[in-house]
């Protein structure tokens, strides 16, 4: 399978977004095989009238999005593997030379783009200001690492004969906090399945990796951020097929977060 990145990313980015795969693969994580060029390199670069072209060339996974109803056994793999790249993530930080930086706080930065917008009426508006106002700020002693950051079931991770047989898309790795990238995929167990399977998600994450009491203080601060997040992606490809369940159950969840 063939991928062709998008137009001005840099070329230093992938190489190390490639290593990161590459080291989770060999501690068994399913992060597909990418092959190497004749020059030996995992990533091709080639100038084609005026445009650089950045192309990896990796083994097909077989598998499928799982769209509706994971399984617990789902939820519990998935779980678990993100636990591990965590761990991994740390220990692959500690190994790299790349300058690190701490996040100071969550905050959202795209609100002002959907003020103009006519959904919802004044309930929709207020959710809007409240957006542009929120912010959390972040203890220093988290824990820190390499982080997917967009580990859910609606795309990134496929599944065949009911196990995970690949974790994809590795374009929002950063180095961040952890919980971040936990609570990002608890929320969408959150919206998709409801509190109870997110409560097994984080039981089954805990058995690999435990939480430590600044990232306990930190979760439900996170959710509800990405609860935040997900109100103006909606709002930013909203269009005239969209059901405004899409935001209003958002509203739903920003009142049971917290």
């Amino acid at each position: 399978m063939v991928r062709v990145y998008a137009q001005n990313k840099n070329d230093g980015n992938i190489f190390f977004e490639i290593a990161f795969q590459d080291y989770l693969r060999e501690h068994d994580i399913p992060t597909p095989f990418i092959h190497k060029n004749k020059n030996g390199n995992e990533l091709t670069i080639s100038e084609i009238d005026g445009k650089h072209w950045q192309i990896i060339l990796m083994n097909f996974v077989e598998g499928q999005s799982v769209t509706i109803k994971p399984s617990y056994e789902h939820l519990t793999e998935l779980a678990t593997l993100q636990a591990k790249m965590h761990l991994l993530g740390m220990e692959f930080a500690k190994n790299s030379s790349k300058p690190k930086k701490l996040w100071a706080d969550l905050h959202d930065s795209f609100a002002p783009k959907v003020e103009s917008t006519t959904v919802g009426g004044k309930e929709v508006q207020d959710l809007i200001q409240r957006i542009k106002a929120y912010s959390y700020p972040f203890k220093t002693d988290l824990p820190y690492g390499y982080n997917h950051l967009d580990i859910d079931f609606d795309g990134n991770m496929l599944t065949k004969d009911n196990r995970v047989s690949g974790i994809l898309d590795f374009d929002d790795l950063q180095y961040s906090p952890l919980i971040v990238c936990l609570d990002f995929s608890l929320w969408n167990v959150l919206d998709d399945e409801g509190i109870d399977a997110m409560r097994h998600y984080l039981k089954e994450y805990e058995t690999i990796r435990p939480l430590t009491s600044v990232e306990r203080e930190a979760l439900p601060n996170v959710v509800f951020f990405r609860n935040y997040v997900m109100v103006i992606i909606r709002l930013l490809l909203w269009d005239e097929n969209t059901a405004i369940e899409d935001i209003t159950n958002l509203i739903q969840l920003e009142r049971e977060i917290l």
